[in-house]
């Protein structure tokens, strides 16, 4: 008994796997299969390319977005690598899966079965339909699935106010040419950009993503649009210490003309350096910026403010040089000599004021009527006397007041430069 129940048992098996590979054979892959859809689905069933398969069609479309390759502040343009995933249903392109070996989808090319025709309205290249000579997948329930690769070039309205602590907002608006919302209506197939396969950029970092669709009017018809918005903000590092601290050190350089020695003669060729090098470095930013006047760089504007102080502080190292090289029977303003007995006055006190006799020039103009001397004598000691300075020490003083005048001017500006920065961060 134990033999015959083993002996049913071995031919069972043997069945049940033979039951297995029959099954198996029946639902492979077959061409002859596979030939017999595309026969039914396009050359008996008469498929037409132009007729719409609904009325309206809902269309999917979803950005795979790959890589960023370039972010151009100066033409305002974005590059980037990926491709588009668009799924739509056609109820002419279904078949049963049993009765054709189990296939449950096949492949077509683009051109022989109707497709939606969208553009990247955007784009800075010709404007032409997406898909060329590409391959649409068609699943045995009509689904239709289509893959675009692109390599896009968009328009991107950049904002350089806090360069180079900037950051970007561009779109990609892809719009349905040819089809109005009541023939063809997009949607997204997703709720975000898809960014499984995305590479990051050295030069940005994307924070976010987000989609928004809208319409396009034209002649009273509406048509689909869909914008695949990303951000972008700029990793700096590069620019701190090739741009912030060459640009920082150079307009600190310029109190620096007011140190040297008016006897070293290099004052006035130091300061017309600092200036060509303030100049050079605002050309250069200057052709890196884009030439719209929307968004104004503060980089920029602090340059131009340094500049601008460079040219003052030549004008005050000429004027300066020149009172050193006056004359001795010169004798500068009062209100020189004003400014230059204030500013030591409040320095060092009273006591450090040279006092004349009686006799001597009173603010700096001699008494010239003797007659009035002896009435006027009784009243001189009521009259603050004043020694005029000499033309040597008017400019020393001036090259030390003007050192520290343009030293907190910088320092002042610099700050409020990067406050600025800092809150843009």
């Amino acid at each position: 008994m134990t033999c015959y129940t083993l002996w049913w048992t071995k031919r069972g098996i043997l069945f049940f796997f033979c039951f297995i590979d029959l099954l198996k054979l029946s639902t492979s892959y077959s061409v002859s299969d596979a030939n017999t859809i595309h026969d039914l689905l396009f050359n008996q069933s008469g498929y037409k390319t132009l007729v719409l398969p609904d009325f309206p069609v809902n269309v999917s479309v979803e950005y795979n977005l790959l890589t960023v390759n370039s972010l151009d502040l100066k033409s305002q343009t974005l590059s980037t690598s990926g491709w588009f995933t668009v799924v739509w249903n056609d109820s002419r392109l279904t078949w049963t899966k049993s009765s054709y070996g189990n296939i449950e989808y096949i492949y077509a090319t683009e051109d022989i079965v109707w497709h939606p025709s969208l553009i990247v309205q955007n784009s800075i290249s010709e404007l032409s339909s997406l898909g060329e000579d590409t391959t649409v997948r068609i699943q045995n329930n009509g689904e239709v699935r289509w893959e675009l690769p692109a390599v896009l070039s968009t328009s991107c309205d950049m904002d350089v106010t806090y360069f180079p602590y900037d950051s970007q907002i561009c779109d990609i608006e892809v719009a349905s040419w040819g089809f109005h919302t009541e023939a063809v209506q997009l949607t997204f197939l997703k709720t975000n950009l898809n960014l499984q396969d995305y590479r990051t950029n050295g030069e940005f970092d994307l924070v976010a993503t987000s989609q928004h669709s809208s319409e396009l009017l034209e002649d009273g018809l509406a048509y689909s649009e869909l914008l695949f918005r990303i951000v972008f903000e700029r990793l700096p590092g590069h620019y701190i210490m090739s741009v912030i601290f060459p640009v920082i050190v150079t307009a600190v350089l310029t109190s620096v003309t007011f140190i040297l020695p008016v006897e070293s003669g290099e004052k006035v060729g130091y300061i017309l350096t600092v200036l060509l090098a303030l100049a050079v470095l605002l050309t250069l930013f200057a052709d890196n910026m884009p030439t719209t006047s929307k968004h104004t760089s503060v980089l920029v504007v602090f340059l131009t403010v340094t500049l601008g102080f460079a040219c003052v502080a030549i004008i005050v190292t000429i004027l300066i040089i020149r009172l050193y090289h006056e004359p001795d029977h010169y004798i500068a303003p009062n209100w020189v000599h004003t400014l230059v007995r204030t500013c030591r006055k409040s320095r060092c006190g009273p006591k450090s004021i040279n006092h004349l006799e009686k006799s001597a020039v009173t603010e700096n103009k001699p008494p010239t009527d003797m007659s009035n001397w002896n009435d006027k004598d009784s009243n001189l000691d009521n009259i603050k006397p004043f020694t005029p300075y000499s033309n040597k020490e008017l400019a020393e003083f001036l090259d030390n007041f003007f050192f520290v005048f343009f030293t907190v001017l910088y320092i002042l500006v610099t700050l409020c430069f990067t406050i600025t920065l800092s809150v843009a961060e």
